[in-house]
Formats: structure tokens, C-alpha cells, sequence
């Protein structure tokens, strides 16, 4: 034992038991480990501190036909519009769209119904006046029940595209009592993984640094990935959704709505609804598999299923001519 601590002390006085670190691979290491604090300083910042600049100046050529109206409640100031006669349809847009989508529906609609189309919360030109609003599947409904009750609706047939048509359906599920028919156009309801697009917004610091940088040609990439038809993405089409888009209550909704879309709930009460439903999805939808429709078809009592070939997520502007008579037909039969 005893040779063995002498020989300890031996090595100990000759030498370190450990070889200290070259001073060029310790500078490597420690200008890393800065690099990694700033860009993590610099995330948090651009996360939580940083505003990008809102579009300023753009006039809307819609808005200017389109009569644009607004309705105050204690949920939000609604902007929407109004038009032709009939039995009331309201049009909920998708995710980080607005009305200006329907355009086409819009025309096409009017000459049978009075049609209401809505920017919901985080959409279009809406303003929230809830501070504490929290873009859940609850809130989102409740923000439909208020926009109905401020327009003197008591019942209406709602047609929604995507994360709108996601919404409705939870209203529907929520108060079949006040919706007369339910139209789905590539509406997820499924508790199935979104696309990679949407799930990176799931990440905290990332997903908000993602929607902020987000830029028009971001925006412009997706609405192509959205159409079949990519004619119809025009620069008019791309500079009137960026408008609203770029306006920072919209940016913070993006992540927010996206973070708490549960489709548990959606699908949990897909059996019970009792509501006329239209399920019509884009054949060649890249965002939500088509397969969701006869998914969603088989689950739905009396539900009606469409798949339009050659059309693309928002098959409702990538394919009027195919999509309108359906919507039409639809909401004129008597169910």
C-alpha cells in the first residue's frame, strides 16, 4: 500500500494526471460556446422582444368592391362582408387567410343566399379585443357564436377551408341547434400529425422566431404548394394575402392557433353530429392527405364526401368551376 501511495506521489510530482487542453483547441471551444449563447440571445430577442414591420400603404383592390363592413363585440371587432338574398351562409376562411379567399365562392353564392364572410380572430382585418384570448378550439368557437350574435343570426349554414373548417365543425359539434348545414372544404378533424410545414410552429422560440421572419415570398411558397392550378397565383393574389398577414397580431395568432389545435376534440364527436355535412377535399391536397375525406365521410352520420381531382388544398380557389356548383347544390337541397 505503502508503494503504491509513493508511486502515486512520484507520478503526481513528474507530471498531471490530466493534460491540460491546448490554448488553440480552448479558444475554439470557448469562441463555440459563445457563438451559441449569442444566437440563442439572439433568438430569445427576435422571439420576444423584436416586431417586424407591418405592410404599410397596400390598398386592397377587393376591399375596395368588396363594401367591407365591421361589427363590435366584446370578443373582437369583426370585418366581414354581406351579400345577396336568402338563407344566411357564413364563410370562415383558413388558418392565416382571410375573406378575400372567397372571392369566387362569394360571387357565386350571393345570387341564392345572404352570405356573410368573416375574418375570425388572428385573420384578415379582425382586431381582438380580449387580451387574454386564447385561440383554442373554445375561444375560436365562441368568437363564431359572438360574430352570429352581433350580425342577428341565429342559424346558419357555415362553410369553412382548412383550420376555418376546423373550427366549424367544433362549433357544430358544440351547437348543432345553430348551424343548418356544415360545409369542409381540406378541413384537418383527424387527430393525425399536420404537415412539416405547420408542426415546426409547435417548437417554443422557434416557432415564433419562424412567424416573424416569415417573409412574402415565404407566403408566396406555400400558396403555391396550396394550388394545382399555379396560374392562379397571381401577384395580385399573393400581395393581398401578405397585407393582412404581415400585421403583427396576425403573426403572434399564427403559432398561437397552431399550438393549440387539438383534433382530439374534433374527432371525438365526429359520430354525434347530427348536422348535414359536405366533406369536399383538393384530389391533390400536399398539406392534408385526401384520404382524410372518406376518413371523415365514414365517421360523420349522412355525411357527403367530393374529392375534386386535379385540385390542390384550397380547392375552393384552385377550382371554382368544379367546387361552386357543389357548394351550391349542397345548400339548396332540402337534408
Amino acid at each position: 500500500m505503502q508503494d503504491l501511495r509513493a508511486r502515486l506521489e512520484e507520478l503526481a510530482g513528474s507530471r498531471p494526471l490530466w493534460k491540460p487542453l491546448r490554448p488553440r483547441v480552448r479558444k475554439i471551444l470557448i469562441g463555440v460556446a459563445s457563438l451559441y449563447a449569442l444566437l440563442t440571445v439572439a433568438m430569445l430577442f427576435v422571439a420576444y422582444v423584436w416586431q417586424p414591420p407591418e405592410e404599410q400603404g397596400y390598398r386592397s383592390a377587393y376591399l375596395a368592391e368588396a363594401a367591407p363592413r365591421y361589427v363590435e363585440t366584446s370578443v373582437a371587432r369583426f370585418h366581414y362582408t354581406m351579400s345577396g338574398e336568402g338563407p344566411p351562409v357564413v364563410l370562415l376562411a383558413g388558418g392565416q387567410q382571410w375573406i378575400f379567399s372567397y372571392r369566387d365562392t362569394i360571387a357565386s353564392l350571393r345570387a341564392h343566399f345572404t352570405v356573410y364572410a368573416v375574418d375570425l380572430p388572428g385573420q384578415g382585418y379582425t382586431t381582438v379585443r380580449q387580451s387574454d384570448f386564447r385561440y383554442d378550439f373554445d375561444a375560436m368557437a365562441s368568437a363564431i357564436g359572438s360574430f352570429l350574435d352581433a350580425v342577428d343570426v341565429s342559424r346558419a349554414s357555415l362553410i369553412g377551408h382548412s383550420w376555418g373548417g376546423s373550427w366549424a365543425l367544433y362549433f357544430a359539434e358544440q351547437h348543432p341547434e345553430r348551424v343548418a348545414k356544415l360545409v369542409l372544404i381540406d378541413s384537418p378533424a383527424l387527430n393525425v400529425p399536420s404537415s412539416w410545414e405547420w408542426r415546426v410552429l409547435d417548437v417554443p422560440v422557434a416557432g415564433e422566431v419562424i412567424a416573424k421572419l416569415m417573409g412574402k415570398s415565404d407566403l408566396e411558397r406555400l400558396l403555391r404548394k396550396s394550388f394545382v392550378h399555379q396560374e392562379r397565383v397571381t401577384d395580385e393574389v399573393v400581395e393581398e394575402n401578405w397585407a393582412p398577414l404581415s400585421r403583427r397580431e396576425n403573426r403572434k395568432a399564427m403559432w398561437m392557433l397552431k399550438r393549440r389545435l387539438e383534433f382530439s376534440l374534433t374527432e371525438r364527436k365526429l359520430q354525434d353530429l347530427r348536422v348535414p355535412t359536405l366533406v369536399l377535399w383538393g384530389g391533390e391536397d400536399q398539406f392534408d392527405d385526401p384520404r382524410q375525406a372518406e376518413e371523415l365521410g365514414r365517421r360523420i352520420p349522412g355525411s357527403i364526401v367530393r374529392i375534386v381531382p386535379s385540385c390542390g388544398h384550397s380547392a375552393h380557389e384552385d377550382c371554382p368551376g368544379s367546387v361552386n356548383p357543389e357548394l351550391v347544390s349542397f345548400l339548396a337541397k332540402d337534408h
